[in-house]
């Protein structure tokens, strides 16, 4: 029990924080000054919070999209002030966050194939004619598997299109920092993220 009222006071603690952290960094950017410091802070902070913390699924579900705009937020700096070589490294961390969030439509997940044709009556007379035990087995194999595999959820086909938002970001700076290679990468990982959506190459 004391294990979990610390992790609560952890977590309790960690959120105080980063609301002190947003309000200054915004307080910063007001006077004219960067909000670098607090927004790396923010980062850091969240993702040091232990693993083994024990929080409930609606703080974990809170825990995940405060490091996804903290890192927005980070990235988004790091591209205004010029520092390309921090918006890399943030916009990549940005991106691992948001294709957890994913599901199905993550690029890494290969596409399930339709579930075969389920045998029509004449074949399953004629079959049962030869050897019934054979139909059988397969109706038996066909009802266990699902006719359609589960489509993306609105939440998961919204993380996919902040994702390519974030993708776009990183093969600019790719670009801008000369490397093409990586930017074409991007740029493929993109259409083929936007065809999963079934979305045009200019769709947002």
């Amino acid at each position: 029990m004391a294990s979990y009222e610390s992790d609560q006071q952890l977590f309790a603690d960690t959120l105080v924080q980063i609301q002190v952290h947003s309000v200054l960094a915004k307080e910063q950017v007001r006077n004219k000054r960067s909000p670098f410091p607090l927004l790396a802070k923010s980062c850091s902070l969240l993702d040091n919070l232990p693993a083994s913390c024990q929080l409930s699924e609606a703080q974990s579900s809170l825990l995940t999209s405060l490091k996804i705009d903290a890192w927005a937020a980070f990235a988004d700096a790091c591209i205004e002030s010029g520092d390309l070589v921090q918006a890399e490294a943030s916009l990549q961390r940005l991106a691992t966050l948001q294709e957890a969030q994913t599901g199905p439509l993550s690029w890494r997940t290969k596409k399930r194939p339709l579930k075969k044709s389920a045998p029509t009556p004449s074949a399953i007379s004629t079959a049962t004619a030869s050897d019934p035990t054979t139909v059988a087995a397969e109706t038996k194999v066909e009802d266990a598997s699902p006719s359609v595999p589960v489509g993306p959820t609105p939440e998961q086909r919204k993380a996919a299109l902040d994702l390519v938002e974030t993708w776009d970001k990183l093969k600019q700076a790719y670009s801008d920092m000369g490397k093409q290679d990586l930017a074409n990468n991007m740029a493929n990982r993109i259409n083929k993220m936007k065809s999963r959506l079934n979305l045009t190459i200019d769709d947002k």
